[in-house]
């Protein structure tokens, strides 16, 4: 599939990388609100990438749940002009690299890797028709275009102790299973109805953190130097698997619980500001 953008730019290729950026991208790295000051940040943020990703040797990617048509409908829509090295898309099931070199190639070796693990949408059937039985209702999400290896659900909130028991059921027959499920409050901003959570289910050894540590395996980049975004609980293990993982202001109050390493700026001001502090 080819994705187009007219006015879009490419970050530089960068052969031998001495930074990674991961950032999820809604609510994170983009601003559903779309205000001014939101536009103009976010001007600021792509201008810094042009300018200083070559010179300083940094690479960007994009790590999130929405699929890659997702992601590029809002790049119309929102008027991003710049497309970071590599986008993980699908919470991480498809990795996409898009620069000077490489434009919308998929990285052969991660997706060897998940269809080794024998994830299917029947075995994912399966398993909430058992939840079911146990009267843990998992409504199916719309989905922009099917993923082989991500299958998403919203399970509607009751009363916290019920609630609590079925999260708890819902990880232990994904765990007795083999495969992972990310489960996280969802952000009626990024369009997710109130009152809600998400529950994903993809292969194990996907997901945000697995993106991050594939990503420095193949890059050989130190730990030292890598740097992730997040503002939902679904980020905290990639924030916990880098060295400067930083909520940006505008976070959950779920994930604030979770997460000590705040910046006190929203959205792309946030992940700037930090940049300039961490990269010199």
């Amino acid at each position: 599939m080819k994705y187009y953008h007219n006015n879009i730019k490419f970050l530089p290729y960068i052969h031998q990388p001495k930074y990674i950026v991961f950032t999820d991208f809604d609510e994170t790295y983009l601003a559903h609100q779309n205000q001014e000051c939101h536009q103009k940040d976010q001007n600021e943020l792509e201008e810094y990438l042009l300018n200083h990703t070559y010179e300083k040797q940094i690479i960007l990617g994009w790590v999130t749940g929405s699929s890659l048509t997702s992601v590029f409908s809002k790049i119309n829509k929102y008027g991003l002009k710049v497309l970071p090295h590599f986008i993980a898309s699908s919470l991480g099931t498809e990795l996409t690299y898009f620069n000077e070199k490489q434009y919308g190639e998929k990285d052969k070796q991660w997706e060897n890797n998940l269809k080794e693990t024998g994830f299917s949408e029947k075995f994912v059937n399966n398993l909430v028709n058992i939840l079911k039985s146990d009267d843990i209702h998992l409504i199916p999400q719309p989905q922009i275009e099917d993923s082989c290896f991500l299958k998403n659900y919203y399970y509607h909130q009751r009363n916290k102790e019920l609630d609590s028991q079925a999260l708890l059921q819902i990880k232990n027959i994904a765990n007795k299973a083999g495969i992972a499920v990310n489960i996280s409050q969802c952000n009626p901003l990024c369009g997710d109805p109130e009152n809600c959570y998400d529950v994903d289910f993809t292969p194990a050894g996907t997901g945000k953190k697995d993106i991050v540590n594939f990503i420095l395996k193949q890059t050989n980049i130190n730990y030292q130097n890598s740097i992730a975004f997040g503002e939902s609980g679904n980020d905290i293990e990639m924030l916990q698997a880098v060295e400067h993982g930083y909520l940006v202001g505008n976070a959950t109050s779920e994930a604030k619980k979770l997460h000590s390493r705040i910046e006190e700026n929203e959205y792309t001001k946030g992940i700037l500001s930090v940049l300039k502090t961490l990269i010199k």
